[in-house]
């Protein structure tokens, strides 16, 4: 069985028992759980269930793990022959969640 969500303008294949890095949900600290209800899509042994845009009654839930920040992402733009220059750098947070169920 498994799922796909929409969550921090992202859509994620999720199913029981896996970890996925997700963006950081505002407001969650780590060991709380989490109930995602934007489910495009549920597959399982019956058959296939597609939503438009959601899957209605669809609730995948999860626990968060980990709350962190990426590596760092270095952005250095420059113009030619004018002298100047700006040295970027970009840190993104996110947060593991472990997917404990997937509710239809």
């Amino acid at each position: 069985m498994y799922a796909i969500i929409k969550t921090g303008g992202k859509q994620y294949r999720v199913e029981p028992e896996v970890e996925i890095k997700i963006e950081k949900l505002t407001g969650k600290d780590v060991g709380e759980d989490v109930a995602f209800d934007r489910v495009l899509m549920v597959k399982d042994d019956e058959g296939l269930a597609v939503g438009r845009p959601f899957v209605e009654d669809a609730v995948v839930s999860g626990e968060i793990v980990e709350s962190a920040r990426d590596d760092k992402v270095t952005v250095f733009k420059y113009k030619k022959r004018k002298g100047q220059r700006q040295k970027i750098g970009h840190r993104q947070p996110y947060m593991k969640v472990k997917i404990n169920d997937i509710d239809y």
